[in-house]
């Protein structure tokens, strides 16, 4: 239920955005690419960096990190990784730990290149899978935002 309500609060601050919906969708688009990869911690530092870098909406671009976050968790990255291990042929024992946390970026490093590596390129991805349909669902939500009622 708790997360429910951060769902929808999520979504509610993407409608209060204030902008040119198309510069506010990029930035969500942005921060639901950059949720994909394996830097938990630092992906909303790392998304409004790259937001003010291309002159985007920060805000939404940190809530697009933190709406695929909570939409996707820890099976995301088991996923990122299994698709990356897959298309570089790696082999590894490597499990992915059950909560997601500022110590991931340790245990990936203590892992090895292979294990990051096969998570950045199954991140990458999936994060151009979510970046699209990061831009178009919030597109498409904002300029409905900003229509008046008898357009409909």
């Amino acid at each position: 239920m708790k997360t429910e309500n951060v769902k929808r609060n999520g979504v509610k601050r993407l409608f209060s955005l204030k902008g040119e919906p198309k510069v506010v969708a990029k930035g969500f688009a942005l921060g639901s690419f950059v949720g994909m990869l394996p830097f938990p911690g630092f992906q909303m530092i790392i998304s409004a960096t790259l937001a003010s870098f291309f002159r985007l909406n920060k805000t939404a671009a940190i809530a697009g990190v933190f709406n695929t976050n909570l939409a996707t968790g820890v099976f995301v990255f088991a996923f990122n990784y299994w698709l990356g291990k897959k298309i570089l042929g790696i082999e590894s024992a490597f499990q992915i730990p059950e909560k997601i946390g500022l110590g991931f970026a340790r245990t990936i490093i203590e892992a090895g290149s292979d294990v990051f590596l096969s998570l950045l390129l199954g991140g990458f991805i999936t994060g151009i899978l979510a970046m699209i349909l990061g831009y178009y669902i919030s597109l498409i939500l904002l300029t409905r935002k900003i229509k008046s009622p008898d357009e409909h």
